[in-house]
């Protein structure tokens, strides 16, 4: 028998904060997206659960207009709490949540889930042995929700991301269970080992860390964006999306994470800088102009040696894409600047993860390799803090070369990422002949 008493009723953005102080969560339970819906113009709500006094769960909802009759209601990434799997406390929650909602006008709640659905590998692939978490599904549809069709058909963007990337930071002894914890259980769990920097570098695919190499050159400079400097962040997601076919967000989108989350969002940006290249350039071919020299004079010594014409010639090789760079510098000066915008990402920063949300980069300047740049040094300072994760964001659910966003999935794969499936989307009716109505002029 379900004794589990909540109180339950809208609590403050303060409260909140408090709350999940000590939690893990994701970037759309963070206290700051509360401000980004806002400066969006959507309207949030934040619901908690108290039992004997004590809040024990809380749940963002955002409230929205429906057909300009109705509202509707709709949680990205459900509640925050430290007992996720407490049957009793989801049911308790969810019946005290749902007259609430219908004094909001809403006639139904749309849940997306933040808990992993069943463990999967690098290759999408199942792990034989690894977690499944039906049991979860099943508890929400115990709670009154309606679980929607699992789908791994690509990116939905009117849903947020159901298959993602993720790459470990850590080594646990434990199995992973794909719940949501709090920050206290993972990071002092028995048997977590954080991996150094040059840990996770060995993990990569064998040819990212010389995309990376190359990308660290120091007339690479990578660094962090100022708020009136997101036009090029802009400028260069652009680019990205005339080159794969996607919209990318207006600038203003990018304005408002940055100034919503504050220092929990960082917007990195790598740059080509022209005077260190020309210097670097300078020096190569003054190098190869010596050897050279030296190896035409190692040649007349011995005309008819075949080694000493191969060494002539693999100098000359060695500095015809140097001459070529050379020559076309001042071009790439002229049309974009001494200090050339390469590659952008916005990140999100949670107390356990590190989230990849936006990014882009000139494809016509690739042979600078200015996003591998980008995402080390992100990675590196994730390390550095001490996160469990570093989430590359989207992929399609689709893992055959042949298959759309394979591309996009192979390239974070190569950095060591594994997939990550979510539970899927849920609904819970709250006004039934109107959710019937809605769903009739809908066919």
């Amino acid at each position: 028998m379900d004794t589990t008493v909540l109180d339950i009723r809208l609590i403050s953005r303060e409260e909140y904060e408090m709350f999940v102080k000590d939690k893990d969560y994701n970037m759309f339970q963070h206290p700051r997206y509360l401000r980004f819906m806002e400066e969006r113009g959507y309207q949030p709500r934040i619901y908690g659960g108290f039992q004997e006094g004590t809040l024990v769960i809380a749940l963002i909802v955002r409230i929205d207009p429906l057909m300009k009759v109705f509202k509707s209601a709709r949680s990205l990434r459900e509640w925050v709490t430290d007992r996720p799997e407490d049957a009793a406390l989801i049911k308790a929650f969810v019946n005290g949540l749902t007259p609430l909602l219908r004094q909001e006008g809403a006639v139904w709640l749309k849940l997306e889930s933040g808990v992993e659905y069943q463990q999967r590998d690098a290759d999408g692939e199942i792990v034989q042995g690894g977690f499944n978490n039906e049991s979860y599904r099943q508890l929400l549809q115990s709670a009154g929700f309606h679980p929607e069709e699992l789908w791994s058909d690509g990116l939905d963007m009117s849903r947020q991301a159901r298959w993602v990337s993720v790459l470990d930071l850590v080594e646990r002894e434990q199995p992973e269970d794909g719940m949501m914890h709090t920050t206290f259980f993972l990071q002092e769990q028995p048997g977590i080992r954080h991996k150094s920097v040059e840990e996770v570098f060995n993990g990569f695919s064998m040819k990212i860390p010389r995309h990376i190499r190359e990308g660290m050159q120091d007339f690479i400079v990578v660094r962090e964006l100022d708020t009136d400097e997101l036009e090029i962040m802009h400028e260069l997601e652009e680019a990205s999306a005339q080159v794969h076919d996607f919209q990318a967000p207006d600038l203003e989108t990018y304005r408002a994470w940055k100034h919503s989350f504050g220092e929990d969002c960082k917007v990195m940006a790598s740059f080509l800088d022209t005077d260190r290249y020309r210097a670097y350039l300078d020096r190569e071919l003054s190098q190869g102009q010596a050897d050279l020299e030296k190896a035409q004079a190692e040649l007349s010594e011995a005309p008819g040696s075949k080694k000493r014409k191969n060494k002539v010639n693999s100098v000359l090789e060695h500095m015809r894409p140097l001459e070529k760079r050379a020559k076309e510098l001042d071009g790439l000066i002229e049309e974009y600047g001494t200090m050339i915008p390469l590659a952008a990402g916005l990140f999100i920063i949670t107390p356990t993860e590190t989230i990849y949300l936006f990014g882009g980069s000139r494809r016509s300047l690739s042979q600078f390799f200015g996003p591998y740049a980008v995402q080390f040094e992100m990675i590196r300072q994730s390390i550095e803090r001490g996160a469990l994760r570093y989430n590359f964001w989207g992929i399609s659910g689709k893992f055959k070369p042949e298959e759309e966003g394979y591309g996009v999935y192979k390239y974070k794969k190569e950095f060591g990422a594994h997939v990550v499936e979510y539970a899927g989307e849920f609904t819970l009716i709250l006004k039934p002949t109107a959710a019937k109505l809605i769903r009739q002029l809908n066919r």
